[in-house]
């Protein structure tokens, strides 16, 4: 799982060191590299493993060929979506393409999202993070918000949806 925040610097040929946490959740991929794509939606980058892309291919051909979202959708993200090879130092090349959708200027931010993971230009990601932390508190003063994120879900119900969770529980190391 992809998570925490952290900053890198880009440097003169475009190279990135990907977070050493996020390249030992990629370790067991078929491939050492990383897909990443402009997301539609904002200046930023998605990204993530083979499992991610294969999700997102997953999805689209769900779709059906002819179905106008599943065109749009193939066209904005496989079409955009760019493999990136490590280095053997853990670093990645942006494409100049990826850098000016996301206006990344010196450093990148990469922001965990448990099964993806997304590149932000490092000042707009601090102001963002910003506004979400404010969103956040706004949406869990709402019940019914809360009650969509699963508050109050009993914790047998959370632990028979992770086996990693269950494991931990069964060996006695909590």
């Amino acid at each position: 799982m992809f998570i925490s925040t952290s900053e890198h610097g880009v440097d003169a040929k475009n190279r990135v060191s990907v977070p050493a946490g996020y390249r030992a959740v990629l370790r067991n991929d078929p491939h050492d590299a990383i897909y990443l794509f402009p997301h539609f939606s904002g200046a930023y980058l998605e990204g993530g493993g083979e499992l991610f892309i294969q999700q997102y291919r997953a999805d689209i051909a769900r779709l059906g060929r002819y179905d106008p979202l599943g065109q749009v959708m193939e066209v904005a993200v496989l079409g955009a979506a760019r493999r990136l090879d490590f280095d053997s130092t853990g670093r990645i090349t942006l494409p100049k393409a990826l850098i000016e959708h996301a206006g990344i200027s010196g450093k990148a931010s990469f922001v965990g999202c448990g099964s993806r993971f997304e590149i932000w230009d490092a000042e707009g990601q601090a102001t963002r993070e910003v506004e979400m932390r404010q969103a956040a508190a706004k949406m869990m003063q709402d019940p019914e918000q809360v009650a969509r994120l699963g508050g109050g879900q009993d914790l047998a119900a959370l632990v028979g949806n992770s086996p990693a969770l269950s494991d931990l529980l069964k060996r006695g190391d909590t």
